[in-house]
């Protein structure tokens, strides 16, 4: 991306530019997911590195019909949602994030209170680790992308769910496709070998977690606990398809280079 255009579409269009960053700068507080312009700083959606960003500038997307008094005397109408460009200061490439205003702890919108105004991202582009790895099945790689991207958009109880969507997958794909129940699929997998112990103890909190989101609708699932069930989908795919299919790669790659070596 060419990071110049969008400054100076910045200039043209009056968007608010942050003053990059040194070099050797600590770089903000942990942050598990993509960062926004409250916490700018996270994994980057583009190179899924830990970094910090730049904020080039924003554009409102929605307007609730009040109006914003400015300094200089005019107003400007009020809006609750804006699309953010972030750079990454390690791949420098370009992120668009979609921010919602927040007043203190409480969603602007919601008009509940006083507080610090703030920022704070529910959907991204490009999604974070939304897609696996090619040597992974279609049916798991369709339902962790779903899982990924509820996820982007905080919508955890439905990214719960898809998560357990994929693990259903993984174990009809491994050969466990008699009876209904999850759990006695699992409980196989982890009879088989195929599943280490860790790995079925994990398994067993997507299912339990998912259930209590597909059966209850009052149930929650916090963003953290779905972020941590998309996150352990995406190791497990790689435990049981990628690991295998890399390994089966490299020796492939060996016995070519053998035999291409003079006797």
């Amino acid at each position: 991306m060419n990071v110049g255009w969008l400054r100076e579409k910045a200039v043209v269009f009056g968007w608010r530019k942050t003053k990059a960053g040194k070099r050797g700068e600590p770089l903000p507080e942990d942050n598990e997911g993509p960062p926004d312009s409250n916490r700018p700083g996270g994994l980057c959606p583009r190179c899924e590195k830990q970094s910090s960003v730049e904020e080039i500038g924003a554009l409102p997307l929605t307007f609730d019909g009040g109006r914003v008094f400015e300094r200089d005397s005019t107003t400007t109408p009020r809006h609750n949602e804006r699309a953010t460009v972030l750079v990454c200061r390690h791949c420098h490439q370009g992120v668009l994030v979609v921010e919602e205003q927040w007043t203190g702890e409480h969603r602007s919108r919601e008009r509940q209170g006083g507080g610090a105004i703030t920022w704070r991202g529910f959907y991204w582009w490009p999604l974070v680790g939304a897609t696996l790895h090619e040597a992974v099945p279609a049916t798991v790689r369709s339902a962790f992308h779903e899982a990924a991207t509820a996820l982007s958009a905080n919508c955890s109880r439905a990214s719960a769910v898809m998560a357990r969507s994929a693990l259903e997958a993984i174990a009809r794909d491994q050969g466990e496709t008699k009876g209904n129940s999850l759990a006695a699929k699992l409980q196989s997998l982890a009879a088989r070998g195929l599943l280490l112990p860790t790995l079925a103890e994990w398994a067993k909190e997507v299912r339990l977690i998912a259930n209590d989101a597909a059966h209850d609708p009052l149930s929650e699932v916090s963003i953290e606990d779905a972020r941590q069930l998309v996150t352990f989908i995406g190791q497990l795919a790689d435990y049981i398809y990628v690991m295998p299919f890399q390994i089966k790669q490299r020796r492939a790659e060996k016995s070519e280079r053998d035999a291409g070596k003079p006797d």
